[in-house]
């Protein structure tokens, strides 16, 4: 029993530290946020500058700092004040994930109703056919995604992003599951006592699906929010492009924001998980997503 106990220890330490091995870079992210832009330029800037050539120095590295020496709002100040263009990508960066994750919301839940409550031939075949494109990797699909937009003449619109979003089989598959658990118990009584269709999905089905529902925002909200491969292929205008690209520019340009930029841009994905973890946990669980 001793030794047990101390087997169980052990493991929650060896837990406790790997969950700070994960935290470490956001929590340096955070950190470093408050210093000054000069500061993050001369430590994460690893270029020799006239000074050092005359000092001597022929190589120079970058020093990690966990606390900065002297704290200041400087580098949000410029970010959110007189940078413009941030404020107008992370307003891009909505445009696309907000009608995404409602659209694949509505699509999840009508198609998850008819997969589980209406009995048709080859049912379980479609949904087969739904499961073989979800487990497809994006960049099998990216070029059918390419050849659709050309066609349909939207290529270089938010369209080409949302519809394949909108329409992904993943939100299918996760409402699918979740209403296969309810008890059909409930659906025989609403339709005994005269419900249709519509009554039942409204007001039987949605309000015993919120933690699924509310997994599957979580999930497609952050999957779009971080969105590069497809703001790159179809998207030829800066002004219009989300702020997760943005940032990757950033970071070889004006090094002194990309703390504070990367800050404010976890900000709303952070926020969701930390206020309906429980949510996110239960509706992943009961759907049976592994």
């Amino acid at each position: 029993m001793k030794r047990q106990r101390n087997q169980g220890k052990a493991l929650t330490v060896f837990i406790y530290c790997l969950g700070l091995l994960f935290l470490f870079p956001l929590i340096f992210t955070f950190t470093n946020s408050f210093m000054t832009e000069s500061a993050i330029t001369m430590n994460y800037t690893s270029k020799l500058t006239t000074f050092d050539v005359i000092e001597g120095i022929t190589s120079k590295f970058m020093r990690l700092m966990l606390i900065p020496e002297r704290i200041s709002l400087e580098q949000y100040a410029k970010a959110l004040i007189e940078q413009p263009a941030f404020m107008i990508l992370l307003s891009n960066s909505l445009k696309i994930t907000v009608p995404v994750t409602l659209g694949n919301l509505l699509i999840g839940l009508l198609t998850g109703y008819g997969f589980t409550i209406w009995q048709w031939k080859y049912k379980e075949k479609v949904f087969m056919a739904y499961i073989l494109v979800m487990l497809m990797p994006l960049q099998a699909v990216l070029v059918p995604n390419y050849i659709v937009a050309t066609f349909l003449r939207f290529r270089h619109s938010y369209l080409a992003i949302m519809l394949p979003g909108i329409f992904s089989p993943f939100g299918v598959f996760l409402m699918r599951q979740s209403m296969r658990l309810l008890p059909v118990s409930c659906f025989e009584a609403a339709c005994m006592d005269g419900a249709n269709h519509w009554q039942v999905f409204t007001r039987v089905i949605i309000p015993q699906l919120k933690s699924a529902i509310a997994a599957l925002c979580m999930l497609t909200f952050i999957d779009y929010w971080n969105l590069v491969e497809q703001a790159v292929i179809f998207i030829d205008d800066y002004a219009k492009e989300p702020l997760s690209v943005y940032l990757s520019r950033l970071a070889t340009g004006r090094v002194g924001l990309i703390f504070a930029a990367s800050c404010v841009y976890l900000f709303l994905p952070l926020w969701f998980l930390w206020s309906r973890q429980q949510d996110l946990e239960k509706g992943i669980a009961l759907s049976g997503v592994k």
